[in-house]
């Protein structure tokens, strides 16, 4: 499968209620493959949050602070969800795409592409510390 086949298949898989679209390759994908769904361009920003960003060519000569701050931006002011399809030559590599936060949904060397997703709500595991059995007990407590 080639990486715009598994794009189209993400897109359709997560059913977003609105995408923004990071460049003009993501918006002519979005508008094609979810003609039901409104798509918001670049260059008009949404009044509100979107569903899902979608970058095809957004980081391609961008350096890695450029990147990392267009992520970033995206993460806080646009979208919970992002997937971006970057070439194997972006400056960010695959473990700063982890460490944003990033997982690996595909790759393909033939035409030298990574698919990379983002999602607010499972970035991260939550830790087994982090639960009632580790907290403090006031009804064990004696004065």
């Amino acid at each position: 499968m080639n990486w715009r086949d598994h794009l189209q298949t993400r897109l359709l898989e997560i059913r977003s209620t609105s995408v923004y679209a990071l460049d003009e390759a993501a918006r002519q994908l979005a508008s094609r493959v979810l003609q039901d769904t409104p798509v918001c361009a670049r260059d008009n920003p949404p009044d509100s949050l979107c569903a899902l960003a979608l970058g095809i060519d957004a980081l391609n000569g961008l350096n890695v602070q450029q990147a990392q701050h267009l992520i970033n931006q995206t993460r806080l002011y646009i979208a919970p969800r992002i997937l971006l399809a970057v070439q194997s030559d972006c400056v960010l590599d695959e473990a700063t795409f982890r460490a944003l936060g990033f997982t690996l949904s595909a790759t393909n060397t033939t035409q030298d592409r990574r698919i990379h997703y983002y999602d607010l709500d499972t970035y991260k595991t939550v830790p087994d510390w982090l639960n009632s059995r580790y907290w403090a007990h006031p009804e064990r407590w004696q004065p």
